[in-house]
C-alpha cells in the first residue's frame, strides 16, 4: 500500500540534497535521466515492468516549467498478433538510411484525424459496446482501409494498474564541468487512478496514442529494428490531476 507520509519524507530528503549528479551525466536534455536519477536516489532499480516503482508509487518525472506530453504506460495491441510489427510493415514507410526496413512513428487522437506520411488519415475509436480502443486507418478521403488493430479495455486496465498511486516530480538541470546535475524542486502525489477518467481524456483529446517504431542508429544494434514502445500519453502534464480521484502537493 502506498504510504503518502513516506513519499513526502523521501521527496523532502532528495530535495534537500540540492543538485545531484545525473545517472547519465553526459546526456543533456535527457528527460529519462531525470526519472532514472530520482529512482536511484529512492533506491529503485530501473524498470519498465508492470509493478509500481517505489513502495506502491509509480514515479514520473519532468522538467520544471514544462507542460509537455507525459507517458502513462506502454502496451502492444491485443489484435492482431504482433500488432506493432503489423503496423510497421503495413502502414510504415521505408527508412531513408536503411531502406530495406520500415519505420512507423505517429501520434493518434480520438477527437481529430492525424495525417500520416501524407498518405493516410488515422484516428482512435472507442468501441464501448465491445470495450475496445481501436485504430482507424483511412485514405486521405477518409475511406476506411484498415480497422483491425485494437486494445481491449481489460488489457488497458492491466497496463495502467501501476498508476493507481503516482508520484510526479519536477527538476531543474544544470551543467557543471560538462556533467549534468538535477535539482528536484516540486513533487505531487496522485491517488486512486480512475480508468473512466482516462477514457474521457482520450475523448477530449487530452490523451493520445504514440507509436515509435524506429531503427537503431548507433551501437551494436545499428541497422536493426527498434521498438521504443507504443503507448498512451497525456498531451499535457497538467492533466494528471484529471486522471485521479485525489492529489496532494508535497
Amino acid at each position: 500500500m502506498a504510504d503518502i507520509e513516506k513519499a513526502k519524507r523521501e521527496f523532502q530528503r532528495i530535495k534537500s540534497l540540492g543538485y545531484v549528479l545525473s545517472d547519465k551525466p553526459f546526456a543533456k536534455k535527457n528527460d529519462g535521466a531525470i526519472g532514472n536519477t530520482f529512482e536511484t536516489l529512492l533506491g529503485v532499480e530501473e524498470n519498465n515492468l508492470r509493478d509500481a516503482d517505489f513502495e506502491g508509487w509509480e514515479c514520473k518525472s519532468q522538467r520544471k516549467h514544462t507542460k509537455s506530453a507525459s507517458s502513462l504506460f506502454t502496451r502492444k495491441p491485443d489484435y492482431p498478433h504482433g500488432g506493432d510489427e503489423y503496423m510497421r510493415e503495413n502502414w510504415g514507410i521505408k527508412d531513408t538510411e536503411f531502406p530495406n526496413l520500415k519505420v512507423f512513428r505517429t501520434s493518434i487522437y480520438y477527437h481529430r484525424w492525424s495525417v500520416v506520411y501524407n498518405k493516410y488519415k488515422m484516428r482512435l475509436r472507442i468501441n464501448e459496446p465491445n470495450e475496445r480502443l481501436e485504430i482507424i486507418l483511412c485514405d486521405l478521403d477518409e475511406n476506411i482501409i484498415d480497422e483491425s488493430v485494437y486494445w481491449s479495455f481489460k488489457s488497458l486496465k492491466e497496463a495502467s494498474s501501476k498508476l493507481k498511486n503516482t508520484f510526479v516530480v519536477k527538476a531543474e538541470e544544470k551543467t557543471i564541468n560538462e556533467k549534468v546535475y538535477f535539482k528536484y524542486i516540486e513533487g505531487t502525489v496522485y491517488m486512486n487512478f480512475n480508468f473512466g477518467n482516462l477514457i474521457k481524456l482520450i475523448k477530449d483529446g487530452k490523451a493520445r496514442y504514440d507509436n515509435r517504431l524506429g531503427i537503431y542508429r548507433t551501437g551494436d544494434k545499428r541497422g536493426k529494428k527498434h521498438n521504443h514502445g507504443g503507448g498512451i500519453r497525456l498531451v499535457s502534464s497538467d492533466s494528471y490531476k484529471d486522471l485521479f480521484d485525489d492529489y496532494e502537493s508535497l
